[in-house]
């Protein structure tokens, strides 16, 4: 064997069959993180479209409680314009014929109402309620002005009856949107996901020596959801240290969070448009850190949006 291959083999032996191995190491590890990320994509995509069916499925629910709803009053409106009052007293029939319109005006605006309103069928299922209960007044004051005769006696019975039915559907209407709010409120709630955290030097560099953090960082992305509100928002960061106190916290940076004013650490005006948001909040560090777990929690809208932690050594 020649002097020129015991070198090369030895050249291969000490450089290139490591750096070979190398490479495949480091394109194994590349395609793991690949498939990794294509999954998670996966996953979030199916997630977002799962959200938006159950959506879907309550906008119908409360269509049909609407539906429901406008079918019980107009039936309610029928038998009033059908029923015979007896009286020569022009001022009650005016009155009646008046209560009569509130009718048909609040009927005509549950029909054009939108299904997703739920605040506002329930309103205007109480004001005919409301109108309901003028009728019945008037009615009894009829019964009183006609000494009560046998016909409107049953005309009476008949409809104190239906008044009750309508009651009763009205309180089980109320509940069932009142269960319908919480549901929409609960998917109209924000949230954070991909919760990032960065310990930066005084020159906005990352750094993992105690002494050194002087910044921390913290990213996010506030997903994209159709039933939340748009606009101007505030975003608090509370950040907790390993002993539970909240970092930077002052008598005056507080914020309503189920109905206690609760301190946070820092905060950023946002503007939300119901799409996917990137938001990056900077804590200032104001005294050395010390070792151990902490946690951080995003509040916005009064909501706890997502949480994290983080660990320094």
């Amino acid at each position: 064997m020649s002097t020129k291959v015991v070198k090369n083999n030895y050249f291969c032996a000490q450089i290139g069959c490591s750096m070979n191995k190398t490479t495949k190491i480091i394109l194994s590890a590349a395609t793991i993180i690949i498939v990794l990320l294509v999954s998670l994509l996966v996953y979030n995509l199916n997630q977002l479209a799962q959200k938006e069916e159950n959506i879907k499925e309550m906008e119908q629910v409360m269509e049909f409680e609407k539906q429901a709803s406008i079918e019980e009053f107009e039936q309610l409106s029928r038998q009033y314009e059908e029923f015979y009052i007896e009286t020569n007293n022009d001022s009650l029939l005016k009155l009646i014929d008046e209560e009569k319109q509130k009718v048909k005006q609040l009927l005509q605006e549950l029909k054009t109402v939108k299904a997703t309103n739920a605040r506002r069928i329930r309103e205007l299922q109480k004001e005919l309620g409301t109108v309901r209960g003028v009728l019945k007044q008037y009615v009894a004051q009829v019964d009183s002005l006609n000494h009560l005769n046998t016909k409107l006696k049953q005309e009476n019975v008949k409809v104190r009856k239906q008044y009750e039915n309508a009651t009763k559907t009205v309180k089980e209407m109320e509940e069932k949107n009142a269960e319908l709010d919480k549901i929409i409120g609960m998917a109209s709630i924000l949230e954070a996901q991909g919760i990032t955290v960065k310990t930066l030097n005084n020159r906005g560099k990352e750094t993992k020596r105690l002494k050194r953090i002087t910044k921390l960082e913290i990213c996010f992305t506030i997903l994209r959801n159709i039933t939340a509100e748009r606009g101007e928002k505030t975003v608090y960061l509370r950040i907790n240290d390993p002993i539970g106190g909240v970092m930077g916290q002052t008598p005056e940076k507080v914020f309503l969070f189920e109905e206690n004013n609760i301190a946070y650490s820092a905060k950023k005006k946002i503007a939300y448009g119901g799409e996917n948001t990137d938001v990056c909040i900077y804590y200032d560090v104001e005294t050395t850190l010390e070792t151990g777990t902490y946690n951080i929690g995003i509040f916005a809208d009064g909501n706890l949006i997502g949480t994290t932690g983080f660990v320094l050594q």
